[in-house]
């Protein structure tokens, strides 16, 4: 697929791995629509929309001007999300909406409505986690919505078949962005295991690969005229997700204990 003069729209397209394969996209000469929590001034952008996308109307009015500007577009990156750390028993109700909300239910209504409008041979990113297959403690809601996004793809992806319109589902693992310092945290002070596990988990992610290094990768990907139905990305993710596939689920888990707890 060539890229050249292509339409994107992307969320979450401000910071970390959006923002790392905005600028790829970039230089490969596609036009990038972003909607982001905040707007940026960012000149990669043809514009940058500051949008909620758990805001269904707002949502529908970004994307209503984005087609009365193009008509269609080419590629569509479902990338924007957040995490929350901590047990679920203590999560509330709030944060398990918002996360729900975000990570999957916002994805699902934004694909719905541009569907219609992607071009044949057209693409659809989303942003999943490697948590989608190995679901981690501490983190049970981020692990349910990456799963969810996941399944919806490759649904999604026999759906869309006929109108020749492909849909990937990148994998990273463990990435230094912001996401760590944006995570919503709900702790119990006194709960040794979880402070323990949150901390691994935030160290890994401090030391993990750069977002440029996804950003190159998902451009290879969305260049291939067949990409696989989902990708993992970085040496030890597909390590990780090559093992699942042969290890039972009963000792995946005692492993997850076994770094987490």
């Amino acid at each position: 697929m060539k890229l050249a003069n292509k339409i994107a729209v992307i969320s979450g397209g401000d910071s970390g791995i959006g923002l790392a394969i905005s600028q790829r996209l970039k230089e490969e000469k596609v036009k990038i629509y972003d909607i982001s929590k905040e707007i940026t001034n960012n000149p990669i952008f043809e514009k940058s929309y500051e949008c909620d996308i758990s805001n269904d109307n707002k949502v529908k009015q970004v994307i209503d001007e984005i087609l009365s500007i193009e008509g269609k577009i080419d590629l569509l990156f479902c990338n924007a999300g957040f995490g929350v750390g901590g047990l679920f028993e203590n999560a509330s109700i709030e944060n398990i909406d918002n996360i729900m909300n975000v990570n999957l239910l916002a994805h699902m209504k934004m694909t719905n409505l541009f569907a219609k409008h992607i071009n044949e041979g057209g693409k659809i990113i989303f942003t999943g986690s490697l948590a989608s297959i190995i679901p981690l403690p501490y983190q049970a809601c981020y692990s349910a919505s990456k799963a969810g996004i996941e399944n919806f793809a490759r649904a999604l992806a026999t759906e869309l078949k006929p109108k020749k319109i492909k849909v990937l589902t990148i994998m990273p693992g463990d990435i230094k962005t912001n996401f760590t310092a944006n995570r919503v945290k709900e702790f119990e002070t006194d709960n040794k295991a979880e402070k323990h596990g949150i901390e691994k988990m935030e160290k890994s992610e401090k030391e993990g690969k750069s977002p440029d290094f996804v950003a190159k990768k998902v451009i290879k990907l969305i260049k291939k005229k067949h990409p696989p139905l989902r990708s993992s990305i970085g040496g030890t993710s597909k390590l990780i997700a090559f093992l699942v596939k042969f290890l039972p689920i009963r000792t995946i888990n005692y492993l997850v204990e076994k770094i987490y707890i």
